[in-house]
């Protein structure tokens, strides 16, 4: 069922996509509304956020709160970065699942997630891979919901922004990250097979919902021997 979901929302961001670069929907237009959109592609206004959020992802549209969506300017000043846990800075990894856990949130956590010291949160820590070496270690955070089915499979293989608007029931609109030069610590060392105090790189990814409240947390740390940073600005039109 999952799978057939996923299918369906990819569907009409697709075919939403396609109208954009087409033409057939214009730079500053309205999308018709979630409600109108269900009923056009026969779904649920649930599949439809999703799909919604997998286009303000991808810079196609944005949300106007109490609005609705509209189609974005392209434009060539931003700097586009993909950041999934399996392909990422244009490099393909393996994921492997090291841990899936509920835990109580520290300060740092709390702190990023916007919540109370002591909450509970879901952690998954996923290595990444390039053939058989380890090159990054991705631990993800999610607010803990009751009754909250495995993630197991969904973590590993999904991408994050599409897990994290699943299981919160919301639509992610902005994502932010951050790019920073750290000392391996001996738990990160040991997932990367290298001495505690090497140099890596640490990049943190926060996603938000329309109203600025954080739904998920990702730290990855790589290897800087076995790891490169590249980019690529381009329209949304030249996407494929």
């Amino acid at each position: 069922m999952k799978a057939r979901v996923k299918a369906i929302y990819n569907q009409i961001s697709d075919d939403l996509k396609n109208r954009i670069m087409q033409g057939k929907l214009s730079p500053g237009e309205m999308l018709p509304s979630q409600s109108q959109l269900a009923e056009t592609y026969g779904v649920t206004q649930m599949t439809v956020r999703q799909g919604l959020g997998t286009l303000v992802e991808d810079g196609y549209i944005y949300s106007v709160w109490g609005k609705g969506y509209f189609v974005a300017e392209p434009t060539l000043e931003t700097g586009i970065i993909n950041l999934p846990g399996r392909n990422f800075f244009g490099q393909e990894f393996t994921p492997m699942m090291n841990e899936v856990d509920i835990l109580r949130a520290d300060q740092e956590i709390a702190d990023k997630l916007a919540v109370i010291v002591g909450s509970k949160v879901i952690r998954t820590q996923l290595t990444l891979a390039l053939g058989d070496n380890p090159v990054a270690l991705d631990c993800r955070y999610i607010s803990y919901r009751k009754g909250e089915p495995q993630l197991e499979n969904e973590l590993q293989y999904a991408d994050f922004p599409q897990i994290v608007a699943r299981h919160t029931n919301s639509v992610v609109v902005k994502s932010t990250f951050s790019i920073e030069a750290v000392h391996l610590n001996e738990i990160e060392a040991s997932a990367l097979e290298t001495s505690p105090g090497a140099l890596g790189l640490c990049v943190e990814q926060i996603l938000y919902d329309v109203n600025g409240k954080p739904l998920g947390w990702s730290r990855m740390v790589c290897r800087s021997d076995r790891y490169k940073v590249s980019g690529v600005a381009q329209s949304y039109s030249g996407k494929v």
